[in-house]
């Protein structure tokens, strides 16, 4: 059986950044039709590491975010001060992507917005890849693989090839849950980060 660690780690010192427009990485923009699947027998199983609690439970109150500029009441708040939590990481087969495989994963996140204005969070700031080789982009819902209308972070319909505009508001002093999807290239160990943001919010093991 494999075993999947998941570390969770709070975004501290974030800055103040545009709103989750990035370089788009080759092969991204016009995405390959690539849906030759291979899904996983045994469902993985949370275990516990040098940085992460005894168990994948969230703690009772997030952690409060580093916020460098509280923007005006009524404004919208970029991105990157969104407070982030990785809930659950599920393997979900593999794909073909430029002709390499790539590793699919159901990500299931938590989004709060403690300033005081909106957040307009969009399908291109959360980013997925290989710790230590953090891409600027990553391949988010092209495969929808354990997606539905009820469960998805993202509204629907999602349009991932034109990722800015996939949204999803965060009003002020709320949360949100649900689930997104990533193509990652293959690596042992991949980083969760925030678009624009200043670190990981959580790393789990392949």
């Amino acid at each position: 059986m494999r075993y999947w660690t998941l570390a969770l780690i709070p975004a501290l010192g974030l800055t103040l950044a545009g709103c989750g427009h990035h370089p788009t990485t080759k092969g991204s923009s016009h995405h390959p039709h690539h849906h030759h699947q291979a899904h996983s027998s045994t469902p993985p199983s949370i275990s516990p590491s040098s940085n992460s609690p005894a168990s994948n439970e969230s703690p009772s109150s997030p952690p409060s975010p580093v916020l460098t500029t509280a923007p005006p009441a009524g404004g919208v708040a970029t991105a990157n001060q969104i407070q982030a939590m990785v809930n659950s990481v599920a393997p979900k087969g593999t794909v073909q992507v430029n002709g390499q495989p790539y590793n699919v994963f159901l990500i299931n996140v938590s989004l709060r917005n403690p300033t005081p204005a909106m957040i307009l969070f969009s399908l291109n700031d959360l980013i997925v890849g290989p710790k230590g080789n953090m891409p600027q982009s990553s391949l988010n819902d092209y495969d929808l693989t354990g997606i539905t209308p009820k469960n998805s972070l993202f509204p629907y319909p999602i349009v991932p090839a034109h990722s800015g505009a996939v949204v999803v508001r965060v009003a002020s002093g709320t949360s949100v849950s649900g689930n997104f999807t990533v193509e990652a290239p293959p690596a042992s160990v991949y980083s969760v980060s925030i678009a624009n943001g200043t670190g990981t919010i959580a790393t789990f093991s392949n």
